[in-house]
């Protein structure tokens, strides 16, 4: 009679933890139905004089928006693309976040990537690294319409969508990108607003320009909205586009830190109303094994760097935006995200 007790209570119990599972997967698979989920290739491919992207509201400069060359010195060579293996490790995953520039909820194809920012994410070491690409390099395209050519990383979208991008990264930098995730303008906006806008230290010349669009912002901490933190993570008119990519990573520390103290019921506000606006190549699978790993990365330090490195780049006439020493920053990328002797540092 105890056994027949004991087995009863433990088929209830049994039972109870089933139904929480199933809520919980039911839940987490609810939300993942919400992204679009793309290939990354093009399906109708635009010319820059189709283009219906608004213009930028900094003025652009020479060589494609915020490429300013001028003053630099003239690379003797054409860039050379190493010939070393690309490089991957099982246990680490390079994710390229891809920001490209509609101000709209929509996802268009006929966009170009204004940001990106490779994600290598070390699931046996638990850390995460970002790197910022530098949208002005001038990158060598194996396929699509400029096949064979050198043409500005930021218009590869535009040639060959999300694929060109990484394939331009693998080609040039020779290591793995494993997936894409894509967001837009209107993505970074609604994102911050979600988690009730993010804290951001900001100088007076920051302060100053910014002010212009947002009232009562002051040199020291803040407390930015949506479209606050977008305008400073777009900023490079008092500076230029290498303070600006710095600027970009800030905001997704901030908005992480943020994301520490978000309540359920703010996260699961968050994941309504952003996750329609991402696209990505990963699988349900694939984010969902992602989201294991997502409290140790939320409480680690995230290494920072951006490539190319000051001093190994140039100009070179048939080269659109900067000539780039590909043998020496793909080593440094390489070292950077697997490991070497002597550690890579900003």
């Amino acid at each position: 009679m105890k056994w027949f007790r004991k087995h009863k209570i433990f088929t209830a119990f049994l039972l109870i933890l089933l139904l929480l599972i199933g809520t919980v997967v039911g839940f987490i698979w609810s939300k993942l139905r919400l992204i679009q989920y793309d290939d990354g290739t093009l399906k109708e491919v635009y010319s820059e004089g189709q283009s219906t992207v608004p213009e930028e509201t900094e003025p652009a400069e020479e060589a494609g928006p915020g490429v300013d060359i001028s003053g630099l010195e003239e690379m003797e060579t054409f860039p050379v693309i190493p010939e070393a293996e690309i490089q991957e490790k099982d246990d680490v995953v390079n994710i390229l976040v891809l920001g490209t520039d509609e101000r709209t909820t929509d996802l268009s194809e006929n966009a170009r990537s204004d940001s990106m920012i490779l994600v290598s994410i070390d699931k046996t070491n638990k850390t995460v690294k970002l790197v910022s690409l530098e949208r002005g390099m001038g990158v060598y395209m194996e396929t699509g319409m400029m096949a064979g050519e050198y043409d500005l990383l930021t218009h590869a979208f535009r040639w060959g969508g999300a694929n060109l991008v990484c394939d331009c990264v693998e080609t040039n930098l020779r290591v793995e990108v494993d997936h894409y995730v894509r967001v837009n303008f209107t993505t970074v906006r609604t994102v911050v607003d979600a988690i009730g806008g993010i804290d951001m230290e900001l100088t007076e010349a920051e302060a100053n320009v910014l002010g212009e669009f947002v009232p009562g912002l002051k040199a020291g901490m803040n407390h930015l909205n949506g479209d606050a933190a977008l305008r400073f993570a777009r900023l490079r008119s008092i500076d230029s586009d290498w303070q600006r990519v710095e600027r970009q990573r800030k905001v997704i520390l901030a908005a992480v830190n943020a994301l520490k103290g978000a309540s359920l019921k703010e996260l699961n506000n968050l994941l309504d109303q952003t996750l329609p606006l991402i696209q990505t190549d990963m699988s349900m699978l694939d984010i969902a094994e992602m989201m294991l790993y997502a409290p140790n990365f939320l409480t680690s330090e995230f290494d920072q760097m951006t490539i190319p490195k000051q001093g190994t780049y140039g100009y070179k006439s048939g080269i659109k935006g900067f000539a780039v020493d590909y043998e020496v920053n793909s080593q440094i990328l390489r070292d950077f995200l697997y490991g070497a002797e002597e550690e890579a540092s900003e």
